[in-house]
């Protein structure tokens, strides 16, 4: 008889309860089962996140290390950033044909030029360089070069090495052999760095040449009396324009 006031006082503790049998009993245990397998998916969660966390601290360390801050550098980029895209790319000063594009690539040359070029006590620009397009293409060149070398993802010592010891000094030796003997007072009207642009003697006889030469014959068709006198004045004119 002492036994039954304390089997009731378990039954009404609601840590001993059980789901009383019946729909509302069936509900109860689904919800507990929902809760617990949501609580496995966001322990689970949790550990992936933190497993993220770590490769991400991981990676950030591994690129701050690979920075190089002295002379990195890529193509069209002065100041050593990462090209944009736009700027990337060979392209060629002589065909230049994106007048924006002409400013930012000579904006970008002369910036390299103050600051790496033009620090070799054999590198000498004369007053008419900008009216040389024939330097702008070497010197257009010898920057991308440089670029490329020191390029922090596909540089290498052995690429600086050549651009040292080959393809500066022989751009500087060129360059100079060309500015030496001129400035800027040789290119105003009647002086002899105003005369008109070369341009391929003979061009009109293009078809001629072609035709001779892909039937099998050679390129070497007979000249014309027209064509040797074409060729006669052609060589006067190269003659003035070089006194």
């Amino acid at each position: 008889m002492t036994d039954a006031p304390d089997q009731t006082r378990r039954h009404d503790d609601p840590a001993c309860s059980e789901p009383a049998a019946g729909p509302e009993g069936d509900g109860v245990r689904a919800l507990a089962r929902v809760l617990d397998r949501t609580g496995r998916k966001v322990t689970a969660l949790g550990s992936h996140v933190r497993r993220l966390a770590t490769d991400v601290a991981r990676l950030a360390s591994l690129t701050a290390g690979s920075t190089t801050t002295t002379c990195t550098d890529s193509p069209g980029s002065a100041r050593g950033a990462a090209a944009d895209g736009a700027s990337a790319g060979v392209r060629c000063w002589l065909l230049a044909g994106d007048p924006d594009q002409a400013v930012a690539d000579l904006a970008d040359l002369v910036e390299w030029l103050d600051r790496v070029f033009l620090r070799y006590p054999d590198a000498v620009l004369g007053s008419c360089w900008l009216w040389h397009p024939h330097v702008i293409e070497e010197l257009w060149w010898c920057r991308q070069a440089h670029a490329d070398a020191y390029h922090s993802e596909t540089g290498s010592w052995l690429r600086v090495g050549d651009w040292h010891e080959r393809q500066r000094p022989g751009v500087a030796r060129r360059v100079g052999s060309v500015l030496a003997k001129c400035d800027l007072t040789l290119h105003a009207p009647g002086r002899p760095q105003a005369s008109p642009q070369m341009v391929a003697p003979l061009a009109a006889h293009v078809g001629q040449i072609a035709h001779y030469w892909a039937a099998g014959q050679g390129a070497r068709p007979e000249p014309s009396p027209a064509q040797y006198a074409e060729a006669e004045a052609y060589q006067r004119s190269l003659h003035r324009s070089h006194r």
